[in-house]
This record gives C-alpha cells, sequence and structure tokens, in this order.
C-alpha cells in the first residue's frame, strides 16, 4: 500500500506518520521544504517535497505513484487558508484523480458547516475547509472527511466519540489512529465524521459504523 501524508511534519501530520510506520507501513512524508527530509528518512519514513500551492502538473507528478492519501495539510496562517486549505486542497485532489490514487482521507475540523458560530480567527479558516471538503464529496475518490474539534498535545486515550461539542477536545495522536484506522475500512467511505475524545475504543467506534444509516451522512 503507497501511502502519502501530507503535512507530514505538522501536529497531526507527524503523528499520522509515525502511526503508519509502527503499524509497518512506509509513508511518503509530504513536506514543503527539504529541511526535514533527513529527519524523516532516518524515522523511516520516504519523504517527497510537495507543495499545494505548486502547478497541477507539479502536484500530479508528485502523487503519482499513490494509491491513498492521507491530508493533514494547513496553512501556517489564517491569511493563507483560501490558498492553502481552499485553492491547494481542491488542486491536489484533482490532481489525485487523474492519476489513479484510490482513497483520499481528509482531516477537516468542527464546526465547517456555520463557521460564524467559531472563534473570528477561525472562520476563514473554516470557511476554506468547507468548501474544499465539498469538493472532496464531489470527486470520483474513496473519501472520508474527520472533523474533529479543537486538538490536544495530550496522550492519546484510544476512545473516541462521534458528538463534537463545544467542550470537546481531542488528542492528535488519537485522531492519528483514527485516520491510519480508517483507511481499509469501507463503512468509513463516503462518510464524514465528527470526532473527539470520549469513551468508545477507537477500532471498535469504527467498526460500529458498519451499522449505521446512510453511507453519506455524518456519523455524529
Amino acid at each position: 500500500m503507497r501511502v502519502m501524508v501530507l503535512g507530514a511534519t505538522g501536529g497531526s501530520g507527524g503523528r499520522i506518520v509515525n502511526r503508519l510506520l509502527a503499524e509497518g507501513v512506509t509513508p511518503r512524508a509530504a513536506v514543503r521544504g527539504a529541511g526535514p527530509h533527513r529527519a524523516l528518512r532516518a524515522a523511516g519514513a520516504d519523504p517527497v517535497r510537495f507543495d499545494l500551492l505548486s502547478s497541477p502538473a507539479e502536484l500530479a507528478a508528485a502523487l503519482d505513484g499513490t494509491e491513498v492519501v492521507l491530508n493533514a495539510a494547513a496553512a501556517a496562517g489564517v491569511q493563507e487558508a483560501p490558498a492553502v486549505d481552499r485553492d491547494g486542497v481542491i488542486a491536489a485532489i484533482d490532481a489525485a484523480q487523474k492519476v489513479g490514487v484510490r482513497r483520499w482521507i481528509q482531516v477537516s475540523m468542527a464546526g465547517v458547516d456555520d463557521p460564524d458560530r467559531l472563534p473570528g480567527l477561525l472562520r476563514s479558516v473554516a470557511a476554506a475547509k468547507r468548501v474544499a471538503d465539498d469538493h472532496l464529496t464531489g470527486s470520483a475518490l474513496a473519501w472520508t472527511i474527520l472533523r474533529p474539534p479543537w486538538l490536544t498535545d495530550e496522550a492519546a486515550t484510544g476512545r473516541i466519540a462521534f458528538r463534537v461539542t463545544e467542550q470537546s477536545r481531542l488528542s492528535r495522536t488519537d485522531l492519528a489512529a483514527v485516520a491510519v484506522s480508517a483507511i481499509d475500512r469501507p463503512a468509513t467511505h463516503g462518510r464524514i465524521l465528527e470526532i473527539c475524545n470520549g469513551s468508545t475504543p477507537v477500532e471498535r467506534a469504527l467498526a460500529g459504523l458498519a451499522a449505521a444509516t446512510g453511507p453519506t451522512e455524518s456519523a455524529r
């Protein structure tokens, strides 16, 4: 299985890379610059230079040969969100379809359905991610969208829930566990999953989706 992680040096992307390595998968770790390549290679990943702001041809070339994309990329600042979280992700989704990527798991964020309810600084980010999410749902890829609440660097709990409230939190390590576990789970295809730390073990929670109704309905 040839997996590429976008945003591989970020807080969430780095944990996804580590989770894949722990499960015996050598991920292609996509990063914008060449600086982190040595550390990623030493950890066991396959670093590749990848910039969401590149041309469509460059994106397609970087994605060629990839079967699964886990997108944990995010703009470095609020002002970059329209270019990165919206336009860049949309361009990458289109490029992925052209080169035969079959599976795309997207880390979005809770609240994108109603950005006006979010703190002011997050509204433009949420609006950008919502447009990218909508583009993904209209693609031919086998997609899953993960919408976590506020992410923390706390230790993993191994337990999640599918109902996010204003007080909800999620460990980035638990997010990584969900993202990686979702790769080969058909029950997660075509689903928007709002996830937070909860009381159900990750594997059991995902297995329970098979009994849920409507393959394109949010699991909440």
